[in-house]
Protein backbone atom coordinates (compact mmCIF):
# COMPACT_ATOMS: atom_id res chain seq x y z
CA UNK A 1 0.00 0.00 0.00
CA UNK A 2 1.50 3.31 -0.70
CA UNK A 3 1.75 5.64 2.09
CA UNK A 4 1.66 8.90 0.89
CA UNK A 5 -0.23 10.79 -1.54
CA UNK A 6 0.68 14.12 -3.16
CA UNK A 7 -2.33 16.12 -4.18
CA UNK A 8 -4.56 13.43 -4.45
CA UNK A 9 -7.57 13.19 -6.16
CA UNK A 10 -10.51 13.48 -4.28
CA UNK A 11 -11.81 9.44 -5.38
CA UNK A 12 -8.23 8.20 -3.41
CA UNK A 13 -9.62 9.89 -0.06
CA UNK A 14 -11.46 7.11 1.36
CA UNK A 15 -11.85 8.61 5.25
CA UNK A 16 -15.75 9.80 4.69
CA UNK A 17 -14.27 12.36 7.02
CA UNK A 18 -11.26 13.18 5.33
CA UNK A 19 -13.08 13.45 2.19
CA UNK A 20 -15.66 15.91 4.23
CA UNK A 21 -12.51 18.26 5.02
CA UNK A 22 -11.20 18.25 1.37
CA UNK A 23 -14.27 18.90 -0.06
CA UNK A 24 -15.28 21.77 2.30
CA UNK A 25 -11.74 23.22 1.66
CA UNK A 26 -11.62 22.79 -1.78
CA UNK A 27 -15.30 25.22 -1.86
CA UNK A 28 -13.60 27.77 -0.01
CA UNK A 29 -10.99 28.30 -2.79
CA UNK A 30 -11.90 31.19 -5.11
CA UNK A 31 -10.65 31.16 -8.43
CA UNK A 32 -7.65 28.92 -8.14
CA UNK A 33 -7.06 30.84 -5.39
CA UNK A 34 -5.99 28.87 -1.41
CA UNK A 35 -8.33 29.70 0.99
CA UNK A 36 -7.05 31.53 4.36
CA UNK A 37 -8.38 31.25 7.85
CA UNK A 38 -10.35 33.77 7.57
CA UNK A 39 -12.79 31.63 4.98
CA UNK A 40 -12.40 28.14 7.49
CA UNK A 41 -16.42 28.51 9.29
CA UNK A 42 -15.95 26.09 12.28
CA UNK A 43 -20.02 26.11 12.33
CA UNK A 44 -19.63 24.41 8.96
CA UNK A 45 -17.90 21.30 9.78
CA UNK A 46 -18.56 20.85 13.75
CA UNK A 47 -18.60 16.90 13.00
CA UNK A 48 -14.93 17.18 12.15
CA UNK A 49 -13.67 19.49 14.53
CA UNK A 50 -12.57 17.00 17.00
CA UNK A 51 -10.38 15.54 14.59
CA UNK A 52 -8.86 18.33 12.90
CA UNK A 53 -5.83 20.52 13.87
CA UNK A 54 -3.79 23.89 12.51
CA UNK A 55 -0.50 24.41 12.13
CA UNK A 56 0.96 28.20 12.19
CA UNK A 57 3.65 27.94 9.39
CA UNK A 58 6.37 30.87 10.44
CA UNK A 59 8.84 29.32 7.37
CA UNK A 60 8.57 26.68 5.47
CA UNK A 61 10.27 24.26 7.61
CA UNK A 62 8.79 26.40 11.22
CA UNK A 63 5.65 24.93 12.32
CA UNK A 64 3.64 24.97 15.38
CA UNK A 65 0.69 23.49 16.47
CA UNK A 66 -2.37 26.28 17.17
CA UNK A 67 -4.98 24.10 17.67
CA UNK A 68 -5.27 19.96 18.60
CA UNK A 69 -8.75 18.65 18.06
CA UNK A 70 -10.39 16.96 21.62
CA UNK A 71 -10.63 13.76 19.60
CA UNK A 72 -6.67 13.92 19.23
CA UNK A 73 -5.67 14.83 22.29
CA UNK A 74 -8.02 11.98 23.97
CA UNK A 75 -6.19 9.51 21.75
CA UNK A 76 -2.47 10.58 21.79
CA UNK A 77 -2.94 11.39 25.87
CA UNK A 78 -1.44 14.67 25.79
CA UNK A 79 -2.20 18.37 23.84
CA UNK A 80 0.71 19.36 21.92
CA UNK A 81 -0.93 23.08 21.21
CA UNK A 82 1.21 25.68 21.20
CA UNK A 83 4.64 23.24 20.67
CA UNK A 84 6.67 23.40 17.37
CA UNK A 85 5.63 20.19 15.21
CA UNK A 86 8.87 18.04 15.24
CA UNK A 87 8.46 18.40 19.39
CA UNK A 88 4.48 17.54 19.39
CA UNK A 89 4.66 14.88 16.85
CA UNK A 90 4.20 11.58 19.04
CA UNK A 91 6.24 9.89 16.13
CA UNK A 92 9.70 8.11 15.92
CA UNK A 93 9.74 8.99 12.06
CA UNK A 94 9.68 13.11 11.93
CA UNK A 95 11.68 13.04 9.17
CA UNK A 96 9.75 10.58 7.29
CA UNK A 97 6.71 12.93 7.20
CA UNK A 98 8.60 15.79 7.34
CA UNK A 99 8.16 16.11 3.72
CA UNK A 100 5.13 15.74 3.43
CA UNK A 101 4.47 19.50 6.03
CA UNK A 102 7.31 21.04 3.09
CA UNK A 103 5.42 19.70 0.43
CA UNK A 104 2.08 21.50 1.19
CA UNK A 105 3.88 24.81 1.97
CA UNK A 106 6.15 24.74 -1.12
CA UNK A 107 3.80 23.35 -3.44
CA UNK A 108 0.72 24.84 -1.89
CA UNK A 109 -1.06 21.41 -2.71
CA UNK A 110 -3.03 18.64 -0.17
CA UNK A 111 -1.35 15.60 1.14
CA UNK A 112 -2.47 12.34 2.10
CA UNK A 113 -0.67 9.89 4.15
CA UNK A 114 -1.29 6.63 6.11
CA UNK A 115 0.87 5.80 9.00
CA UNK A 116 1.16 5.39 12.75
CA UNK A 117 2.49 6.56 16.02
CA UNK A 118 2.48 5.05 19.73
CA UNK A 119 -0.01 6.14 21.85
CA UNK A 120 -0.35 5.56 25.86
CA UNK A 121 1.12 2.44 27.00
CA UNK A 122 2.61 2.42 23.99
CA UNK A 123 -0.05 1.14 21.47
CA UNK A 124 0.16 1.71 17.68
CA UNK A 125 -2.38 3.93 16.40
CA UNK A 126 -2.47 3.96 12.70
CA UNK A 127 -3.83 6.94 10.91
CA UNK A 128 -5.02 8.49 7.97
CA UNK A 129 -4.06 12.15 7.61
CA UNK A 130 -4.80 15.27 5.20
CA UNK A 131 -2.76 18.58 4.98
CA UNK A 132 -4.38 21.12 3.44
CA UNK A 133 -2.91 24.62 3.14
CA UNK A 134 -4.21 27.95 3.60
CA UNK A 135 -3.43 31.38 2.78
CA UNK A 136 -4.26 34.86 4.02
CA UNK A 137 -3.46 36.49 0.82
CA UNK A 138 -4.52 33.44 -1.61
CA UNK A 139 -1.05 32.40 -2.29
CA UNK A 140 1.72 32.36 0.67
CA UNK A 141 0.83 29.15 2.49
CA UNK A 142 1.17 30.73 6.60
CA UNK A 143 -1.38 27.97 7.70
CA UNK A 144 -1.74 24.49 7.70
CA UNK A 145 -5.14 22.95 8.32
CA UNK A 146 -5.15 18.26 8.97
CA UNK A 147 -7.64 16.40 9.55
CA UNK A 148 -6.59 12.72 11.28
CA UNK A 149 -8.68 9.90 11.84
CA UNK A 150 -7.34 6.63 13.55
CA UNK A 151 -7.96 3.24 11.76
CA UNK A 152 -8.20 0.98 14.39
Amino acid sequence: MVDVVHDPAPRLIDHPGLRALYDYWDGCRQGGRLPGRQHIDPLHIPDLLPNLMLFDVAAPDELCYRLVGTALVTRLGRDPTGLPAQDGYLGKDWEKIRPDYLYVIVERRPCLRWNAVLGPRAKRLPYQRLLLPLARDGATVDMLLAGVYWLD
